[in-house]
């Protein structure tokens, strides 16, 4: 029990970095989606949030993981969480890219993800 509190206060701990406050989510899975029919199932270009997605800045999340809105450091670069999928659920990050070759390309990853805290 007490291995459990520990971990529970250093994961809800923000760290500091680069003059930025952010909380470490940890591991999560990170997948890829495009606007093509395949991917995006009609919306194309267009976010649950009203957004026009855009490669390089928008990700798809679990809204009851992460806030619409929130920005996600993830390998370094900042993702503007701005869609939710379908099938993203929990801990899982779909990075929007410009074509199904890039989604393919990219795969399934695992990657620490922060929320950068304001």
């Amino acid at each position: 029990m007490k291995k459990l509190l520990i971990l529970l206060v250093l994961f809800l701990v923000p760290i500091q970095a680069d003059a930025r406050t952010y909380i470490n989510i940890g591991e999560c899975k990170i997948t890829y989606y495009c606007p093509c029919e395949i991917c995006s199932e009609g919306w194309g270009h267009r976010t649950s949030s009203g957004a026009t997605a855009r490669s390089g800045h928008t990700v798809a999340v679990d809204p009851d993981v992460f806030d619409i809105g929130s920005k996600l450091l993830i390998d370094g670069k900042v993702y503007t969480a701005e869609d939710i999928g379908g099938g993203v659920e929990g801990d899982r990050v779909d990075i929007f890219v410009d074509t199904h070759e890039e989604t393919l390309e990219g795969g399934v990853k695992y990657k620490d993800v922060k929320v950068i805290r304001r």
